[in-house]
């Protein structure tokens, strides 16, 4: 085996080489164009319009108990005993932010068929939801314990599909006869809320309360994780109940913490002043 060996002068002149040779070859770096950032001052700037921004109700007499509506993006909570309005302050919501803003709506009920509701309102207020549906301005899903687990996805399905701006889940309280437990109960309302939370639109859930319960829901853990709740009750004045509402929460918002009386008219719900 023969082993050759390069004198100093023959190394030195062979790493010379290889430096020229890899110089030659080296590519120069382009320059990297940085990304100009918005002043910070235009970003908060931006951030207070956003947040000054209020989706109207559509309910008379409510916004201007809250800062003027509903803030962008938020999920509020309806809570009450049976018979409180849930349904009708839902419905109303939706229904006057299609016809009076042109904001689409989708309507998730868990205890009442899509064409039941849609007769109701219209037989009581003239509100023609079935023509919306045709419309394609207003979508009413179904949910019973068949496809309750693809609620997310359809949800945002149906969104999408119609470009939606509200959205109401009417009720919460029927997810306790879909589920084995509390807890998977809790995690698929919560896998819901974060699906509504992270897109363009308002959301209203809706809670029974119990006759003897003094919560807010059956759960004990939607009204943590909502921006707002919206209380309806039944107030006795001289051996007769009344109606009445309380804005109980309103998130970046100095709302009213007094309890107003409602009625319920051929239009609508209007909150009255006291």
């Amino acid at each position: 085996m023969r082993l050759n060996f390069l004198s100093k002068e023959n190394k030195k002149k062979e790493v010379e080489e290889v430096v020229k040779l890899v110089n030659s070859k080296k590519v120069k770096p382009k320059k990297i164009e940085k990304k100009q950032k918005k002043p910070i001052k235009q970003n908060v700037k931006n951030r207070r319009v956003e947040l000054s921004r209020r989706i109207k109700s559509g309910i008379p007499g409510l916004d201007e108990l809250m800062g003027g509506g509903f803030l962008p993006h938020s999920v509020v909570l309806v809570t009450g005993k049976t018979g409180s309005s849930k349904t009708i302050v839902s419905a109303q919501f939706l229904y006057k932010g299609i016809i009076d803003h042109g904001e689409n709506g989708v309507y998730i009920t868990t205890e009442q068929r899509a064409d039941d509701i849609a007769d109701d309102m219209l037989t009581s207020f003239g509100w023609d939801f079935h023509k919306l549906m045709d419309e394609k301005k207003l979508s009413i899903i179904e949910i019973d314990p068949g496809n309750v687990r693809q609620l997310p996805y359809l949800v945002k399905q149906k969104i999408e599909e119609i470009n939606a701006k509200r959205v109401v889940i009417d009720s919460t309280s029927m997810f306790s006869l879909f589920f084995d437990d509390v807890f998977e109960t809790r995690r698929k309302l919560f896998s819901v809320y974060k699906i509504l939370k992270d897109m363009d639109i308002v959301t209203l859930f809706t809670a029974e309360i119990l006759e003897e319960s003094k919560g807010l829901s059956r759960f004990g853990v939607i009204e943590f994780m909502v921006d707002g709740i919206i209380s309806l009750q039944f107030i006795g004045i001289a051996a007769k109940f009344k109606r009445a509402l309380m804005v109980r929460k309103m998130r970046r918002t100095d709302h009213s913490n007094k309890i107003y009386p409602f009625e319920i008219t051929n239009k609508g719900i209007i909150v009255r002043k006291i």
